[in-house]
Order: C-alpha cells, then sequence, then structure tokens
C-alpha cells in the first residue's frame, strides 16, 4: 500500500499571491498592484474623505504586505471614521505589533476607546503614548480628561499641569492649550481651592473671552471668595453670552 505524499509546503511568495487572489474574489477587485500602490490609493481616497474607499484600498495593501504598518495605519483612520470599532482596534493593534514606538497609533488606538466611553482602556493606551513621546499635547490632554472622568482627580491635576508645560505652536494647539487651563481650574473649584481656581480661570476668559463655562465657573469661584460684585459681572457676561448664543440664526446650507 502506497503511503500518501504529503503537500508541498507553500512558498511566502505563493501564499501572499492566493491570499490576493481570495481578496479579489471577495471585494471584486484586481489585486495586480503592489502594497505600496493600494495604500497611495487609500491615501487619495482618505483625502477625499471616501472612507470605505480608502478602507477597501488599505486591507488589500494589507493583505499583499502584511507588515505595511502605514497600510494598517489608514486602515484604522478609516475604520474610525465609519464607527467599525473593532476593525480600527485591530487595525490600530497591528501597527503596535510591528512599531511600539508609534506614539500616533497608541493615541489613536486610545482615541477609539475614548469614542466607545471605555475610558479604563483609553487612559492606558493614551498613558502608553506619552510614555513614547512625553511632548504629545493631544495625549496628555486627553489623558488626563478620562482620568478626570474616572474620579483619579490627583493624576488628572498632574496631567493637565504637564499640558500647561507643553508651549503649543499651532492655533488649535493653543485651543488644547486653553482646554487644559479650563479642566484644571474646574478641578481646583471641586478641591474647593477657589482662589487657584479663580486664578487659572481668569486665563482662560483672558485668552478666550467666549469660554462660556469658564466664565460660569469664574463667577461661582469669586462668590466662594466673597467676591460679590466679580461674581456678578462674570454670571451676567455668561448669561448673556447664552442668550446671544440662543438668539443666533439656523445655518442652512443647499445640497451639494
Amino acid at each position: 500500500m502506497r503511503t500518501p505524499r504529503s503537500s508541498p509546503r507553500l512558498r511566502p511568495r505563493r501564499v501572499t499571491a492566493l491570499a490576493a487572489l481570495a481578496l479579489s474574489i471577495i471585494t471584486g477587485c484586481d489585486p495586480g498592484g503592489s502594497a505600496d500602490e493600494e495604500y497611495r490609493r487609500s491615501q487619495t481616497a482618505f483625502r477625499e474623505q471616501n472612507w470605505a474607499d480608502a478602507a477597501a484600498a488599505a486591507r488589500r495593501a494589507t493583505v499583499l504586505d502584511p507588515r505595511h504598518a502605514d497600510a494598517w495605519f489608514t486602515l484604522g483612520r478609516a475604520a474610525a471614521r465609519q464607527t467599525a470599532w473593532d476593525e480600527a482596534i485591530s487595525a490600530y493593534e497591528r501597527v503596535v505589533a510591528l512599531e511600539p514606538a508609534n506614539s500616533k497609533a497608541l493615541n489613536n488606538l486610545a482615541n477609539v476607546y475614548f469614542r466607545q466611553g471605555r475610558f479604563d482602556l483609553a487612559e492606558r493606551w493614551y498613558a502608553r503614548a506619552i510614555e513614547v513621546d512625553p511632548s504629545y499635547l493631544l495625549a496628555v490632554f486627553h489623558h488626563g480628561w478620562v482620568l478626570r472622568q474616572l474620579n483619579r482627580n490627583e493624576q488628572a491635576e498632574r496631567a493637565f499641569r504637564h499640558c500647561l508645560e507643553l508651549r503649543p505652536a499651532d492655533p488649535a494647539a493653543q485651543r488644547t492649550h486653553v482646554d487644559c487651563l479650563f479642566l484644571l481650574g474646574s478641578l481646583r473649584f471641586r478641591a474647593e481651592d477657589y482662589a487657584q481656581a479663580a486664578a487659572l480661570l481668569e486665563q482662560v476668559v483672558t485668552v478666550l473671552p467666549t469660554h462660556t463655562e469658564a466664565r460660569h465657573l469664574l463667577g461661582l469661584a469669586y462668590r466662594h471668595l466673597d467676591r460679590p460684585a466679580d461674581a456678578e459681572r462674570e454670571l451676567a457676561t455668561h448669561k448673556e453670552m447664552l442668550r446671544a448664543r440662543r438668539s443666533e440664526p439656523i445655518q442652512i446650507g443647499d445640497d451639494p
């Protein structure tokens, strides 16, 4: 009786080619391009805010080259835009497995958990992003935010103070800096340190006079500090700002 012959071992290139062929059957796409070509397609689609096409091209790139960290990263971003949370998490985890020091992937993975309200996991990944890059302003800010949500107030204060040590360059980063000031002030108010809260909130309204929440909390801090005139001024400003906001006309845009 003959001994059955064992199946020949597939070479890595053959495995990749078969995987690409399988993907083409599923998606109806030609797998003939390279991983880099598919990655470039995903980037173009992402810039055009075509999240579905961006995700599809990134998936093809990762099949052609499972170690293409940039393609996995784009897949994570495109999946997150479509609230495909599980796929986004898996994609970012692949990036981190390939590039453990990729602070953007660590931050974005935390962002997915943040958007799901899973603050314990978000905190863990923000902390890892900051370990890699202590100057990562958004990661530091969001780390403080989730710590505050978890009622880990002392740690949240340290995070916001760290945030204030970082010097933002662009306007978006400057707004994050103001948000750190406000949240640190709110934590000092919660701790009944009204003098420090007022000092921080005064900085907020100096930089951003239209910050309604800061105006309101500053007015309350002044009340606790027995500064009635200052309190009434801030609370009246807050009320007027709310009234103006309610009276703004509804913006109606034409269909594109």
